[in-house]
């Protein structure tokens, strides 16, 4: 499907992901009162929750990276912060009780950078504080360079301490791109990794990808997707290039001029997702590709998916807790991150402190509109009566200020709307953040990558 250059100019504007609304520049300074509050509501359900621990550490600074990472080559300075990581879980699991975890992601930064040792020490730690549900999905980002050197040795390991989900970075095979963005990472690598967790039994297993890397053409990107197909792998992350070099200065040494055209990066979009899904995936929103037989495509059609800092995964838990520096968590209704700076994180933890430096509290309004742009995100409609059951208003008359933003959306055909509800077209389905957005109330105040 085509695309007017001009439309899609004009569609390349800065909007969130939407990985949390409000999203995180609009978070504020909270201490560990406001936690403590939340905690001691939480601990009054039975609900389940999700566990996310950040390991920031990398040996190396891949130069397209927008996560919060620390360039490290120091054990020494791993085993403290992992002690603290320790420290922090006690604390945590002393205010809101032995729960049951219906979900443990691992990310980074590179998990696997830790050390066998300390993989044992973190589950028995775990294990020992909280109740893993039966079927509790366990899941880890791995860096193939990190599990290949040892010949898959700890990647056996994963899979002994019952990790059964895990996410491979790939990003792109041509050799050309890898040296523009300082990945290099072998066809041999991604292969042999991937082939020993399938052996292994991981299930759900994920590969990251991103489009609009310096060098990318679209007959090189061709090249990769065609060769991933080949794989077969359960999932395919496939994630626009986010340009944030206000954020992550390293992003600067990147060339302009090396960078595909914003009509070239859509190309490349549009020709690998066609080449996903005639090779059986579902396209679960721009990003998410999955085969009919993986529980997430499973989630998608059953309206069972939910958006996080970690994408879109399975809504097996309302709430989550972050644990490690930089962090971000869910509970009762507020988001909380942690301190993002290791040695300040590590000082408050030792002195016995949740070391929750921001976050946001939701109000009644940020609920609502929450509902809306999550429907819009994780189901691709917005189903006007049951946002009057939840919440006792009509959808139209609420957001009658915002008619204007929604019939342009109409306009550029990305949009359609009924008495009952309001529905992405194809196109609009690409661009869910643009739609998205019409419902956000703080947009204005904070910068964010394009659409494409």
């Amino acid at each position: 499907m085509l695309i007017d250059s001009q439309l899609l100019i004009k569609l390349d504007r800065p909007v969130p992901r939407y990985t949390s609304y409000p999203t995180a520049p609009q978070f504020y300074p909270l201490d560990e009162k406001i936690f403590f509050e939340k905690a001691a509501l939480f601990q009054k359900s039975d609900r389940p929750l999700s566990l996310y621990i950040h390991i920031p550490f990398c040996k190396s600074m891949c130069l397209f990276c927008a996560c919060s990472v620390v360039l490290n080559r120091n054990a020494e300075r791993q085993n403290r912060y992992f002690s603290h990581l320790l420290q922090e879980i006690s604390l945590v699991q002393s205010k809101i009780g032995k729960r049951n975890i219906a979900q443990l992601h691992l990310g980074g930064g590179t998990p696997t950078n830790l050390t066998e040792e300390e993989f044992v020490q973190l589950m028995e730690h775990l294990r020992k504080l909280f109740i893993f549900e039966e079927g509790a999905e366990l899941s880890i980002e791995v860096d193939p360079r990190t599990v290949f050197e040892d010949k898959g040795k700890k990647l056996r390991l994963l899979r002994n301490l019952k990790f059964n989900r895990v996410s491979f970075g790939v990003q792109d095979l041509d050799p050309k791109v890898q040296e523009g963005v300082k990945r290099r990472q072998t066809e041999e690598m991604t292969e042999t990794t991937y082939y020993l967790a399938k052996e292994l039994g991981f299930s759900g297993i994920n590969i990251d990808l991103i489009y609009g890397l310096p060098f990318q053409t679209r007959v090189t990107f061709r090249k990769t997707a065609e060769k991933l197909m080949a794989l077969k792998p359960d999932r395919i992350a496939f994630y626009s290039y986010a340009k944030v070099p206000w954020l992550k200065p390293h992003q600067k040494a990147i060339p302009e001029a090396a960078l595909p055209t914003t009509e070239e990066k859509f190309q490349i979009y549009l020709e690998a997702r066609e080449i996903f899904i005639e090779a059986g995936y579902t396209a679960i929103g721009m990003d998410h590709f999955a085969l009919f037989s993986d529980s997430l495509a499973k989630g998608h059609i059953e309206k069972k998916l939910t958006r996080n800092f970690q994408g879109y995964s399975l809504a097996l838990a309302e709430d989550l807790i972050g644990l490690g520096a930089t962090s971000v968590g869910f509970l009762e209704n507020a988001y909380f991150q942690n301190e993002k700076e290791i040695e300040r994180y590590e000082t408050q933890v030792g002195n016995g402190c949740i070391p929750v430096v921001k976050g946001f509290v939701l109000k009644e309004e940020d609920l609502v509109r929450r509902f809306v742009i999550q429907s819009l995100m994780c189901h691709f409609e917005l189903n006007k009566r049951e946002f009057q059951s939840r919440f006792a208003l009509d959808f139209d008359t609420h957001f009658q200020a915002l008619q204007p933003g929604l019939e342009q959306l109409k306009k550029e055909g990305l949009l359609e709307e009924t008495e009952e509800k309001l529905t992405p077209t194809l196109i609009g389905s690409w661009f869910i953040r643009l739609i998205a957005s019409q419902f956000d109330a703080y947009l204005s105040n904070g910068k964010f990558s394009k659409a494409v």
